[in-house]
């Protein structure tokens, strides 16, 4: 038996930011997200033979060579899953991925590259089993390997984490967003500038523990779920203007929410601040409804919709590459659900 899928990042609008204490990997907020259709992780599972232990048993290649780092994650995501899942007990496993961007750019590689695994396990699962498994359970699966991966699972925005005013909203699993989208966003798209492809100072799983002690916590959870009140409003009724300001606050406030951690720390760089400015000059000075938003590191994420393409590209290639690193940026349609490779 083997299985392959193509499962898309994403990149959150309202972010995702700090994990509530019971449970694994549950948010302390809601979020919302859009899947980035062009920027994706590849990922074949095959069965190898039987497994006789009893516990997960795997060989894993990134890109065709061991990735050592990448196996205690693994482990750890076969123990949480293993219960559900009859394949990890009863057979050996290779895994193979990739993704068609480089590692370590900043882009969400862990939500598309749990999505796929998620994905491929589900249909080795109802092979072996004959039982049927839902895209809830395929989202909940994912969210237990990395909690944004969750939201890669719909082709529409995907909202995770309990809300009151959104109907089938849940912390254990991601659900798409159920209104009907403003024709003003058809054919967003996503440009991905990379201001520093380097390692993090501090990760997102240090950053999400450190939201624990931070006396701001309460006020942040409040303004998020405010924030996909009012983001869900802005896409049905097509008001660009409070679209761009909700999600550039989200940006800012996560971040500002990491220098009011204790210990603070900064991940943004002089570069990325340059880049907004920018942005908000052009915006100004073109009335083109292009927005920054950035995820828990350095690089910035354009998102606008794909009628301006042609002047984005020139605001990049002319004022924006320089802060690039390696002059090295990603453009990307939105809205994309995960693929089944034949």
């Amino acid at each position: 038996m083997k299985s392959t899928f193509r499962c898309s990042s994403n990149i959150a609008l309202v972010k995702y930011w700090g994990k509530k204490p019971e449970g694994i990997q549950l948010p302390a907020n809601p979020s919302i997200s859009f899947t980035l259709k062009d920027l994706y992780t590849e990922t074949t599972v095959s069965v190898l033979g039987s497994n006789t232990s009893g516990n997960p048993e795997f060989n894993f290649l990134f890109e065709g060579n061991p990735k050592p780092s990448f196996i205690p994650k693994l482990t750890d995501f076969f123990d949480r899953i293993l219960n559900n899942y009859s394949i990890l007990k009863d057979f050996r496993l290779q895994i193979n991925t990739s993704n068609n961007f480089h590692h370590g750019t900043g882009i969400a590689s862990s939500a598309s590259g749990f999505g796929a695994l998620a994905c491929c396990l589900a249909e080795l699962e109802e092979l072996h089993s004959g039982k049927p498994v839902s895209v809830e359970q395929i989202s909940k699966t994912a969210r237990l390997g990395s909690g944004s991966a969750c939201r890669s699972m719909f082709e529409a925005p995907a909202i995770w984490g309990s809300h009151p005013s959104v109907q089938g909203s849940s912390n254990e699993y991601a659900i798409p967003f159920q209104g009907n989208i403003h024709e003003a966003f058809a054919g967003m798209m996503d440009a991905v500038l990379i201001v520093d492809s380097g390692e993090k100072s501090v990760s997102s799983t240090a950053g999400h523990e450190l939201l624990k002690g931070n006396p701001f916590s309460p006020a942040r959870c409040g303004e998020a779920t405010l924030h996909l009140t009012e983001l869900c409003t802005a896409l049905e009724t097509g008001n660009m203007a409070d679209f761009i300001r909700v999600v550039e606050q989200e940006a800012l406030q996560l971040h500002a929410m990491m220098m009011l951690s204790i210990p603070y720390f900064i991940l943004i760089r002089p570069a990325t601040l340059s880049i907004i400015e920018a942005v908000w000059a052009f915006r100004k000075e073109t009335s083109i409804p292009v927005m920054f938003t950035l995820d828990a590191g350095a690089n910035v994420h354009l998102l606008f919709p794909g009628v301006h393409y042609q002047q984005v590209k020139i605001l990049i290639d002319s004022r924006l590459l320089e802060y690039c690193q390696n002059s090295e940026y990603f453009c990307s349609k939105i809205g994309s659900a995960p693929i089944k490779i034949q």
